[in-house]
């Protein structure tokens, strides 16, 4: 006669582990599934915009639409886009408010790309031309981010900030446009442009979710095992 004992207290964790995290792994691979679909719209509205406007579009999604637009660029505020990189130094994104010739609405202009001081407190200054200019590029709504305090502005004509909230910046320039320009053209030539589209490709966010797939397979595969293979303990009397 064989007497058999229970599951073991340590095979119950283990699957009620398991089980936990079964449905968190689906649901991140999930999650990486609409993450991918959403970069590849991205990249199929970037890539088929219509051809350059000249005017700054209304309301609706202008997300990577191209715009020309002729103006002028205000001298009072450069605004430094703080901790970006660009072939592993240290930078600014420079950003500078423009009004168009036919308009009266303020649009902030991404000018580039310029490497920062090895001195914290050194600022780079950018002098642009104060005659009318052209400016070509794409159109791009800023992402908010999670900021531990507000940005000190003050009176500084060059004034670092950590993003660009476009709430704040309104109060401070009336009739401002909701996305920013990124210029396709360096106007100076210690300037960098050229973003890519999207930080992720579809690609490599399909590759996350049969990674986090996988490891839900892997879960679920132990805890049929372990339904399969009770341990028993005991002797023949």
């Amino acid at each position: 006669m064989s007497k058999a004992q229970g599951i073991p207290l340590s095979k119950w964790l283990i699957g009620t582990l398991a089980l936990l995290f079964i449905p968190v792994l689906t649901g991140l691979g999930v999650w990486q599934l609409q993450r991918a679909e959403e970069k590849r719209q991205l990249l199929d509205q970037w890539n088929s915009a219509p051809e350059v406007l000249n005017v700054l579009p209304g309301s609706g999604r202008v997300e990577g639409l191209k715009v020309s637009l002729s103006g002028r660029f205000k001298t009072d505020v450069t605004y430094l886009l703080d901790n970006r990189t660009r072939n592993g130094r240290s930078g600014y994104e420079v950003i500078r408010p423009f009004v168009s010739e036919n308009s009266s609405v303020t649009v902030l202009v991404n000018l580039g790309w310029i490497a920062a001081s090895h001195y914290r407190e050194e600022l780079p200054q950018i002098a642009l031309p104060t005659n009318v200019q052209r400016v070509t590029g794409r159109l791009v709504t800023p992402k908010r981010v999670i900021q531990l305090s507000p940005d000190q502005w003050g009176g500084a004509e060059s004034v670092r900030v950590q993003q660009l909230d476009m709430l704040r910046l309104a109060e401070r320039h009336p009739r401002l446009y909701p996305a920013v320009i990124r210029s396709d053209e360096a106007l100076l030539p210690e300037l960098r442009v050229g973003w890519p589209v999207v930080n992720i490709s579809p690609d490599r966010h399909l590759g996350y979710a049969v990674q986090w797939f996988g490891l839900a397979v892997v879960l679920v595969s132990g805890c049929v095992w372990l339904a399969l293979h009770p341990t028993k303990r005991g002797h023949d009397e």
